[in-house]
């Protein structure tokens, strides 16, 4: 039987659990927990999980998030960029945020018409970048491959709920790039891959 002094630290602990990430799974043990809120108190903060082209972040690293509208957790930014230059037009951009409960998958098309240069006094210059742009496409499928077994998961606006064999898969998931599937919108597919950066610290999220 457990006394009362006892229960005191184990809900404190909990209570620090679901704030870094109300959907982890409950079955931590107390030190686990512990151990957990210490590293988070270490790593870098980010102010929003949501997702555009432009974002500022650090890259392929366990951060914790502190969302105006979602609350605190923790998660890994990943960012890989598909057809040569990320501003060369019809190039895409495949930018994602991993967290204990979803994966958000962002895909964006450059769309800058980057045929038509500027000419000035005789020289030609190449369209600066600002006036370049980007479209999302809407991803209906991730499809992942984790040690030869291919998860696929269907989700809506590009989020998708990660389960607990998912999870485990992550954390143990060998120390190199990962190779991804999008489906999306129409059927068409963007093939890419989660650098092995982020999948190292894919052991500090699940």
């Amino acid at each position: 039987m457990i006394n009362l002094p006892q229960k005191i630290p184990v809900l404190f602990l909990g209570a620090i659990l679901a704030v870094l990430s109300p959907q982890v799974c409950p079955a931590f043990t107390v030190q686990e927990v512990a151990s957990l809120a210490q590293a988070s108190n270490d790593l870098p903060v980010v102010k929003s999980a949501g997702l555009s082209p432009d974002m500022n972040v650090p890259w392929s690293k366990a951060v914790r998030i502190v969302d105006p509208f979602e609350g605190e957790f923790l998660g890994v930014f990943d960012r890989n960029s598909l057809g040569g230059y990320l501003y060369r037009e019809g190039s895409k951009q495949v930018i994602s945020l991993w967290t204990p409960s979803s994966i958000r998958v962002l895909v964006t098309v450059n769309s800058g018409e980057a045929r038509f240069p500027f000419y000035t006094a005789g020289h030609v210059y190449p369209r600066p970048d600002f006036l370049r742009f980007a479209t999302t496409r809407k991803v209906d499928k991730l499809l992942l491959k984790v040690r030869g077994k291919v998860f696929q998961l269907d989700g809506s606006t590009g989020t998708f709920a990660v389960s607990q064999e998912l999870a485990t898969a992550l954390k143990n998931a060998p120390d190199e790039n990962l190779d991804i599937r999008l489906v999306l919108e129409g059927g068409q597919t963007v093939d890419s891959e989660i650098g092995k950066g982020t999948v190292k610290a894919w052991q500090n999220i699940y």
